[in-house]
């Protein structure tokens, strides 16, 4: 299975607005011959930010992941993978 750089886009966009909702800056970086990727800064400590794009992972599943790689959760479960990349960026008392 794979995914395609539209379906990608479309699930970063929507985990975009949940960090949004969340007081987090989110921009999708995309374009003709890149990988669609979602750069999220902390609002609160700007100096905190991490990348997150869509991959298949071994058991065919589209899921979103950090760069480094670490699976963060399914594109069908947005209030995980928010949860997660929340406290990957969390601030001191957040």
């Amino acid at each position: 299975m794979t995914i395609t750089p539209e379906e990608a886009a479309s699930w970063l966009e929507k985990l975009g607005a949940e960090l949004e909702s969340r007081g987090f800056s989110a921009r999708l970086r995309a374009g003709v011959g890149r990988t669609p990727c979602l750069h999220v800064i902390n609002l609160a400590a700007p100096v905190m930010s991490e990348t997150v794009m869509v991959a298949v992972d071994g058991d065919d599943e589209s899921c979103f992941y950090f760069p480094w790689p670490e699976r963060i959760a399914p594109v069908s479960d947005l209030v995980t993978a928010a949860d997660w990349v929340e406290r990957v960026l969390a601030e001191v008392g957040r």
